[in-house]
């Protein structure tokens, strides 16, 4: 009975070795390995329209479908708002010249360390002098801790863990601001997603939070923030303006209408888009 019985473990246990394996060799690469560009993209771009960068390189953990959902979202609102719209994963864009020739840079699940020390100060100075900055989920992960203006600055606080088991929860967004960014949304809705936990609110750090989540509407575990569960917040750096979003996952997360709406109006704030504010 005790072989039988040993030899069912190790047959379960090496089914789910065989799982585990089939699933990562039948699966797009997680992790990239670490690059740096110097050589910029060709940008072309109408002088006269306003522009929007889209940048999703990965030297870190790589959210394949997050990616390409948001820059297929992303190209969607610019052609339903008037904006052009370049998708880049090269880090050399951000220089100086090229960064001139757009109204905001998001940051669509890019992650790891990006950039070389020059191409930081272009991004900063560009914020700094009035840029607009939106930030997508894996922007705001932990992998961003060796830029110190960009953990203090942009994002106001650290990047602790998300939700494990289950891994993907719907969970109810709630309204904290009457901000722009949020106009015509209903104050809760429902959203699907992996929630990022942090270890503060960056309200402590001069933040504005827009939008929290209720943890009792899923699962946290064990990362949990009370009494104020953040998931989206706005900045004013010097004369320019940054949006960081945690929500942003996976395909299914930006299928949310209230997600599309309030990413649409972000990029509008940011980039100081709206005739009213010119």
């Amino acid at each position: 009975m005790k072989k039988l019985l040993l030899a069912t473990v190790g047959l379960i246990a090496i089914t789910a070795v065989g799982v585990v394996v089939a699933f990562f060799i039948d699966q797009p690469q997680f992790f990239s390995e670490p690059h740096f560009d110097e050589l910029p993209p060709t940008v072309q771009l109408q002088p006269n329209e306003p522009a929007i960068l889209v940048f999703s390189q990965t030297n870190g953990f790589r959210h394949h479908e997050g990616i390409k959902d948001a820059q297929a979202l992303l190209e969607k609102l610019a052609r339903e708002n008037g904006w052009q719209v370049f998708t880049t994963e090269n880090g050399a864009i951000h220089n100086h010249e090229d960064l001139a020739r757009f109204r905001v840079v998001v940051w669509a699940n890019a992650s790891g360390p990006l950039l070389l020390p020059e191409q930081r100060q272009a991004l900063q100075s560009f914020i700094e002098d009035g840029g607009g900055f939106i930030g997508i989920h894996a922007a705001g992960d932990g992998s961003h801790k060796d830029w110190p203006w960009y953990q203090g600055t942009i994002l106001g606080t650290t990047f602790i863990g998300h939700t494990l088991i289950p891994h993907k929860q719907e969970a109810t967004v709630r309204q904290v601001s009457d901000h722009s960014v949020l106009a015509g949304l209903p104050p809760r809705w429902q959203h699907y997603d992996e929630w990022y936990a942090f270890d503060e609110t960056p309200a402590t750090n001069g933040a504005t939070v827009l939008l929290t989540v209720d943890e009792t509407s899923y699962k946290p575990g064990k990362f949990s923030m009370t009494p104020e569960h953040p998931i989206v917040w706005i900045n004013h750096i010097n004369q320019g303006r940054a949006l960081y979003c945690a929500l942003g996952h996976s395909a299914k997360s930006f299928e949310t209408p209230e997600y599309q709406r309030m990413l649409a109006q972000a990029i509008t704030w940011a980039g100081r888009l709206d005739s009213n504010e010119r």
